[in-house]
């Protein structure tokens, strides 16, 4: 029944749906780059009437989890692509307009998370895994000869995650002499994974806008950006809450409020690390998410990408009066009292920020292949006694450091290769 820990239920979304470039888990460009419908001329038709599909596969290692600090997962996106632009407004400021959905997948391969296994246990009742005897010199036992027991686990469960629908304009409108991009972007969020449905999350919004322009310096390899983004949460109740009529979705108890994978099942994290959670068990009402990124073309195809991105998220509100045997007493105020006397503050409605330090190398080894390398960590933007927190590197479970490595296949460029052949 503990088939989801405290970690993964979801609270809402701040999804990067402006500024992910270059990596796995990044596989939507950048607004700001154009794609491959994009580049077509205005008299040439693009094939498979605009439609183009991604298919990932990717292993994802950490090394700051529970248990025994290690897992591994496999991590699949499929990204099919409707270029409505490149196909029917070729001669329209609305050329590079696209629709996207968006999946992922996580097997986890390693690792001892409870929320990586389901709720049908393979134990049984566990006895001795050592023999052990009693020394004559007054029954000491030899302490070499006590085994570490290691009974059958839990059957690892598949993690799947929300479907994103992303609708795109990459370079609407590029400002002269500054050569600067406008891409403006809108996601909605439908719930399909186990966490969004414990969240009780309807559905997320999320318009967006980003700004790229390559700087005038090494034939101008070298491409900077900014994007800005707004994500309005939906949910049922402001909490999340085990469904009447589901059965093995629960949380375990306890949770620490500064472990950065909170909220984020492992294919949520992977599709997008800027996941929320829950602040203070109430889910996130809705987020602001400002990124950083820049990109360096060593050649045609070899590339750098690294993005820093500043989440900010807040709660819903709920109400201070709690009625104590006939008793009204306001506990916002005894809060606000407790924490004075210590010199501290609270926030209402709750509020989290946090970060999440993106860098990626990516090679396209052919035309219909890419392979990349990604360093993604999340972390809490603070520290708990209110420092501010390196947001590179996490060498503890109370954030969230990956290694990554994948390659993603374009189905369309393999079929006209196909085709020609």
């Amino acid at each position: 029944m503990k088939e989801h820990h405290v970690k993964r239920y979801l609270s809402g979304i701040a999804v990067l749906t402006v500024f992910l470039a270059g990596s796995v888990a990044q596989a939507q460009l950048l607004p700001g780059a154009d794609t491959d419908a994009s580049l077509h001329s205005k008299h040439e038709l693009v094939p498979y009437y605009g439609l183009s599909f991604d298919f990932t596969m990717a292993d994802g290692s950490g090394l700051n989890s529970v248990g025994e600090n290690y897992r591994n997962d496999l991590a699949f996106y499929f990204e099919p692509t409707w270029n409505v632009g490149a196909r029917f407004l070729r001669n329209s400021v609305f050329k590079t307009l696209s629709v996207g959905l968006r999946f992922g997948v996580t097997q986890n391969l390693s690792g001892v998370d409870e929320a990586n296994f389901n709720g049908t246990s393979n134990a049984s009742p566990q006895g001795t895994c050592s023999n052990i005897t009693p020394s004559t010199q007054g029954g000491v036992v030899d302490p070499t000869t006590v085994g570490y027991c290691h009974p059958a686990g839990n059957n690892r469960r598949t993690d799947y995650s929300d479907l994103w629908l992303t609708f795109r304009a990459p370079s609407i409108y590029t400002i002269p002499k500054a050569n600067i991009s406008i891409n403006p972007s809108i996601r909605l969020i439908f719930p399909t994974s186990l966490e969004s449905q414990y969240a009780t999350l309807y559905t997320s919004l999320t318009p967006g806008v980003s700004f790229g322009a390559p700087l005038p310096v090494w034939g101008k390899r070298i491409k900077i950006g900014y994007g800005i983004s707004f994500t309005k949460n939906f949910h049922r109740d402001i909490s999340p809450i085990l469904a009447p009529n589901v059965n093995g979705t629960a949380s375990s108890e306890g949770g620490n409020f500064y472990d950065g994978a909170s909220g984020a099942g492992l294919s949520n994290f992977y599709l997008d690390p800027t996941r929320s959670t829950t602040i203070g068990a109430l889910n996130t009402s809705y987020s602001v998410s400002n990124s950083f990124d820049g990109s360096i073309a060593f050649t045609k195809k070899l590339s750098l990408d690294v993005l820093y991105v500043l989440i900010d998220s807040w709660a819903y509100g709920q109400s201070c009066d709690v009625n104590v045997q006939g008793l009204m007493v306001d506990t916002c105020a005894t809060g606000n009292a407790v924490a004075q006397n210590s010199g501290a503050t609270l926030n209402r409605p709750g509020y989290r920020p946090s970060q999440v330090f993106w860098a990626t190398i990516s090679y396209q080894a052919l035309d219909w292949l890419g392979i990349s390398l990604a360093w993604i960590n999340w972390a809490p933007r603070y520290n708990p006694d209110s420092t501010y927190r390196q947001g590179i590197i996490s060498t503890n479970y109370e954030a969230y450091t990956t290694i990554q490595v994948g390659a993603t296949v374009t189905i369309d460029k393999v079929a006209s290769l196909l085709r020609k052949h």
